[in-house]
């Protein structure tokens, strides 16, 4: 199963105790999923996933007391759409006072105050967490792993987007905000911000998994990183020598290498001994205390040589 499956599944288990947390993850089902029937002015919360579905029928039973009706149609082949209808415009009307929400003549659900805020549609008892979670399971996707990090909550609108993005802003979440295929979008890209978003909204099983994966990545970046590092390295040694062979070579035929002085003659026959050696290489061969840097200034002592006949 892929892994923002197994991620709602785990989150639907987790029920509210307090009245407010209840409430608080309703609110968020509402507006993300919420519709008015323009035919009979009834409140539906529209889900394609039947463990959704469970989640708002419970919901509304504990914190309104009323029984919802739940209907379904298949909007096309692929899945199958539910709606949960409160059959009571009274009692419509009830739920949208609760949620500071009215009807923009539309279907939607609109805050009674664009642009002033969350606290517009939040009452003094609200739980971020909750809500968030309700936001997650309503919108709410995160990628495999271990092709990408990327968690979203795709939301109907943009003043909603704002407020999801100032709630998750409020508990230390960094995020950004999208359009895209005519969608609002709260994104996050770190691992570690996926990480712990999941961790706040009440994921422990999938959380085991994630970190595998996290850790096993950084594991093999790191590796990549190393082998990369050292690759270079190699490469430039191997450049290096190549050039340095040049220049005794020319110096052997052009000069002798037995008219050098000692310590050059030395170095070149050392080179000539172990061609692609690196510099540190040639000294501890050498030994005598002749250090890295000795060995360095000889070999550009023979290459300045080998420049009046290159």
């Amino acid at each position: 199963m892929y892994f923002s499956p197994l991620v709602k599944q785990e989150l639907a288990r987790i029920i509210p105790q307090k009245d407010y947390e209840q409430k608080s993850e309703l609110l968020a089902f509402v507006i993300m999923n919420g519709r008015i029937s323009p035919l009979n002015n009834q409140l539906l919360i529209i889900l394609d996933n039947p463990v959704m579905v469970k989640v708002v029928y419970l919901l509304l039973k504990k914190v309104f007391h009323f029984e919802a009706r739940v209907s379904s149609n298949n909007k096309n082949r692929k899945r199958k759409i539910y709606n949960i209808v409160i059959p009571d415009t009274g009692k419509t009307k009830f739920v949208l006072e609760q949620f500071g929400l009215i009807y923009n003549g539309k279907g939607e659900l609109i805050r009674k105050s664009i642009g002033e805020g969350k606290d517009k549609i939040i009452t003094d008892k609200f739980s971020g967490k909750d809500f968030l979670r309700g936001a997650f399971l309503a919108g709410g996707f995160v990628n495999d792993p271990e092709r990408m990090y990327h968690l979203e909550i795709a939301c109907p609108s943009k003043d909603i987007a704002q407020m999801v993005r100032s709630i998750m802003h409020d508990s230390s979440f960094s995020t950004k905000i999208s359009f895209w295929q005519k969608e609002w979008t709260v994104y996050i890209k770190k691992n570690e911000q996926i990480f712990e978003f999941l961790r706040f909204l009440g994921v422990q099983r999938a959380l085991l998994n994630l970190q595998d994966i996290i850790a096993r990545k950084d594991l093999l970046n790191t590796v990549n990183r190393l082998v990369n590092c050292e690759t270079a390295n190699l490469d430039k040694t191997i450049l290096s020598a190549s050039q340095q062979l040049l220049f005794i070579e020319t110096v052997q035929k052009n000069i002798g290498l037995e008219n050098l002085p000692p310590n050059l003659r030395e170095v070149a026959k050392i080179r000539l001994e172990n061609p692609y050696a690196s510099i540190q290489e040639l000294a501890n061969i050498l030994g005598g205390g002749i250090t890295k840097s000795g060995i360095y200034h000889r070999l550009k002592k023979i290459e300045q040589l080998a420049g009046d006949y290159l």
